[in-house]
């Protein structure tokens, strides 16, 4: 029988985190910008995220658990910080490693499980995972595994589903997958209220949550029509994202 894990790892395989939203898989700078300039239209609370942290942080070794396409990994290398980045499937890290050569970044992209990194305790600074943990079948494995590969006092920034959000109450009321379609919905979705997650990062030194994103994807013209304005002030009350900063 099909483990869980694998059974992620064959979605994300047959679904690059990002690709539906362009025309075909990319291969020059100009595509993988523009596919960018699409994903923080909307995650707008992600560009200050990068400013913040690089200006507290300059140089700081960083681990990406899960790239994806490589948006985030590139505006973390852009900003000068050291980084490397794991991911659970091969088109992923095919992708990024593209992403870094056409666009003439540094960075080292590797195959990886969050729940078993292959790092030695104490490796990084900072450890990043937007939007992946949730789908890692014991989420709580994954987060220790970030804590260990962290330095003493090391930051983990972390996104997580948010259960009391109006993107949780669509999805239920509909029936309908939080990533994926109704006929190949992903295998894994944990939701997590903030509660929950501040006894998930228990053993971290200090746990800071807010709340941003109002929708998640499948939203359209919706998404597109409601004015930014809208978009953050419910965002940061009813909105999908739980971003967490962890210490060590």
């Amino acid at each position: 029988m099909i483990s869980d894990m694998q059974a992620v790892r064959d979605f994300w395989t047959n679904n690059l985190n990002g690709l539906k939203f362009l025309d075909s898989f990319p291969r020059t700078a100009d595509q993988f910008w523009s596919a960018s300039e699409f994903r923080y239209k909307y995650h707008y609370h992600l560009p200050p995220l990068f400013d913040r942290i690089a200006l507290s942080h300059p140089g700081a070794e960083l681990l990406e658990v899960g790239c994806g396409m490589g948006d985030d990994t590139a505006q973390w290398a852009k900003r000068g910080l050291s980084v490397t980045a794991v991911d659970l499937t091969e088109p992923a890290v095919e992708c990024t490693k593209l992403r870094f050569k056409i666009c003439g970044l540094k960075g080292n992209i590797l195959m990886g499980n969050a729940e078993s990194l292959e790092f030695p305790d104490n490796s990084f600074d900072i450890v990043y995972s937007f939007g992946v943990l949730h789908h890692s079948p014991d989420t709580y494995k994954a987060i220790e595994e970030v804590r260990r590969s962290l330095k003493v006092s090391g930051l983990a920034l972390i996104m997580l589903y948010h259960r009391r959000s109006l993107n949780y109450l669509v999805h239920r009321v509909l029936n309908y997958p939080f990533d994926g379609s109704s006929k190949d919905p992903c295998p894994v979705e944990h939701t997590y209220t903030k509660s929950e997650i501040m006894a998930m990062f228990k053993s971290y030194s200090s746990c800071k949550i807010s709340v941003e994103y109002l929708f998640g994807t499948g939203y359209s013209t919706v998404n597109m029509i409601t004015p930014m304005f809208l978009h953050r002030f419910f965002g940061k009350r009813i909105g999908w994202h739980l971003m967490i900063e962890a210490v060590k």
